[in-house]
């Protein structure tokens, strides 16, 4: 059994691969690529960090296409370091990386680290950015990342919920709200906190199909508590891990 499940995990994969400016496909997972110009390195270098970013350094004279087209030539090199780095993750604790700093990403604590010697990136869960002025902490650097991600993955879900329960809300915002989860205005317009990237799917869910019932019922009554109830059947569990962990979040 343990063979077998080894065996999965370095097997190489067969499915297509992409290369762009911006990262390598391997099948389902992205490693996000960071090219770094080094005038005393004498060729290209390909190295794939421990936190899933695969760097290129450029030599005197060289280029980013260039680059690419190297790391087009070695991607076989490049997904044996990747399944490699995958087996190493499956044998490990999840405690083993904790100590580096963690933030709560789709209600799970995912490491957080500055990759190597550039100080001004930052990287989580696959995703990296680069502070370019240098004045932002990592914190904050991390917490503009979330709100990106929250930006696109929050209405898209919202979207999906309203299409199957029959709603058609006027617009979705995402805030930096401080004292509330979300909020529906009398025009139908739903607003969410960008916090919402870091609970898990059941509690965004819920938050959610909350704002859209106000679509329909602009109060708490009984009625409202009556169809929140039914088109989600996670009501009692998302608002106790809410009340656990809401105040904890960032």
């Amino acid at each position: 059994m343990q063979l077998d499940f080894l065996d999965a995990l370095l097997k190489p994969n067969t499915g297509i691969h992409s290369i762009s400016a911006t990262g390598v496909m391997i099948g389902q997972s992205k490693l996000p690529l960071v090219c770094v110009r080094n005038k005393r390195a004498k060729r290209y270098i390909i190295r794939l960090l421990p936190e899933r970013v695969l760097r290129v350094t450029i030599p005197r004279g060289g280029s980013r296409r260039e680059a690419l087209r190297f790391v087009s030539k070695n991607f076989a090199w490049v997904e044996k370091q990747f399944l490699s780095l995958r087996l190493q993750d499956s044998l490990l604790p999840n405690e083993a990386s904790l100590a580096v700093g963690t933030v709560l990403f789709r209600g799970r604590r995912v490491p957080v680290r500055r990759v190597c010697d550039d100080e001004s990136l930052a990287c989580f869960a696959g995703h990296c950015d680069k502070n370019s002025s240098g004045e932002k902490s990592l914190r904050d650097t991390v917490e503009t990342m979330l709100y990106r991600l929250a930006k696109v993955e929050l209405p898209e879900a919202t979207g999906r919920l309203a299409k199957v329960h029959g709603f058609n809300p006027e617009r979705v915002t995402i805030r930096n709200q401080r004292t509330r989860w979300g909020s529906c205005s009398s025009t139908g317009a739903i607003s969410l906190n960008w916090r919402l990237i870091q609970v898990p799917a059941f509690v965004r869910d819920y938050v959610i199909l909350h704002e859209l019932i106000h679509l329909d019922h602009l109060n708490h009554s009984i009625r409202f508590w009556e169809c929140l109830a039914k088109a989600c059947p996670n009501l009692n569990a998302a608002e106790a891990w809410l009340k656990l962990h809401g105040n904890r979040i960032c």
